[in-house]
């Protein structure tokens, strides 16, 4: 008896999925694209080609967007460090107060 008999494998689904309608819009959109694409000259790339590289357009594209993420960053730390500081002088000043009016009641 092998290990096989005990013990059922697992097997793996294959799926063959095709669409079953068809977009018009999205059909002229796309055509709309690849003239645009031809005005601009930019190279044509279709997805099924040994050529395309997924991600290729958009690299780069979230480099201009750091500088504005570390000005918000650091203008948040600065109001965290305002908020706490003037938190703490609202807590110094009441327990200064009550100190000294604890002070006088107990000097009594």
């Amino acid at each position: 008896m092998g290990v096989g008999s005990f013990f059922k494998l697992p097997q793996y689904n294959v799926f063959d999925y095709k669409p079953r309608f068809y977009d018009p819009e999205k059909e002229a959109r796309e055509e709309r694209r690849k003239e645009l694409r031809q005005e601009q000259g930019k190279p044509l790339v279709d997805k099924n080609s040994p050529d395309y590289k997924p991600g290729s357009s958009i690299k780069g594209s979230f480099r201009p967007k750091m500088p504005r993420k570390a000005f918000r960053s650091r203008n948040s730390t600065i109001r965290l460090f305002v908020i706490m500081a003037v938190l703490f002088f609202l807590a110094y000043i009441l327990l200064v107060s009550d100190l000294t009016s604890l002070i006088k009641f107990f000097s009594r």
